[in-house]
């Protein structure tokens, strides 16, 4: 799979309305520790800008692909849901539906499937996501190599909420903070703030964090059968599915190219 990857190497994606940019960081580094890759990855991001959310590189090395991410303000994420639902539209020639591309990232591999031209999804184990028993102040804590904060409301949306959700996002230990109101028994509504971005317009790991923690995934989604749905205010929405059998949850939405280009490969001195 590693001799798929094409130039242009720089594209920006619209990720259900999650800008996302995907660099080629090639596979001249392969044997480089992902602490070693930072620093490669880390100058390719600052290189380019184009008001994405998020900049995720990718590493080709024997058997796997490897991908890091950055927010816009410098700071490292472990894994960033939709950038690995573009993954698979990024290493492809064609338009060609792609399944299970294996990306490594520092908090675990996971699979990117190319569903169509202009839809993709990820595969999330459900071992990897983490939900605290304790609540603070109400609010439910989900890990899913970000951390996530989330808070049910009645109505869209509290202007107490909505404070909370831009101090937590901001602090000196952010979270994304995630404000929730279930519209139907399979669909909810939500506004995401996350850290190191500022307000979204969909966030992958967002939606799976509030499906596991508010869906009776074992009684209401059995291998399928009943999808969630994860609307943004945008407009924007995810759906989200839980597969007992894999014990897996997949994330899917639109994935649009917006920009196609080129950047030089940088040496790791």
């Amino acid at each position: 799979m590693s001799d798929t990857i094409h130039v242009p190497a720089c594209h920006l994606y619209n990720a259900a309305g999650n800008k996302i940019l995907w660099l080629d960081g090639g596979n001249s580094h392969q044997e480089l520790p992902f602490d070693q890759l930072k620093v490669i990855g880390r100058r390719l991001a600052r290189r380019c800008s184009f008001a994405q959310e998020m900049t995720a590189v990718l590493f080709r090395s024997p058997g796997c692909l490897r991908a890091l991410f950055w927010n816009p303000d410098g700071t490292e994420e472990s894994i960033c849901g939709n950038a690995i639902r573009c993954a698979a539209h990024f290493i492809s020639r064609d338009s060609a539906p792609i399944d299970n591309v294996a990306i490594e990232t520092p908090h675990g591999t996971y699979l990117g499937r190319k569903l169509a031209a202009d839809r993709g999804s990820v595969a999330i184990p459900a071992h990897t996501i983490r939900i605290r028993t304790e609540k603070i102040d109400g609010d439910l804590l989900v890990n899913i190599g970000t951390p996530h904060r989330i808070r049910v409301v009645a109505e869209e949306w509290p202007d107490d909420g909505v404070k909370d959700a831009v101090a937590c996002s901001e602090s000196s230990e952010p979270v994304n903070f995630n404000l929730v109101r279930k519209v139907g028994p399979f669909h909810f509504r939500a506004r995401i703030f996350e850290r190191g971005v500022g307000e979204t317009l969909s966030c992958g790991t967002g939606a799976a964090a509030i499906v596991s923690a508010l869906a009776d995934l074992g009684a209401n989604s059995v291998d399928g059968e009943h999808p969630y749905l994860v609307e943004f205010a945008s407009g924007e929405q995810l759906t989200v599915t839980y597969n007992q059998s894999l014990d897996q949850i997949e994330i899917s939405g639109s994935v649009e190219l917006l920009v196609a280009s080129s950047i030089p490969h940088l040496s790791p001195t």
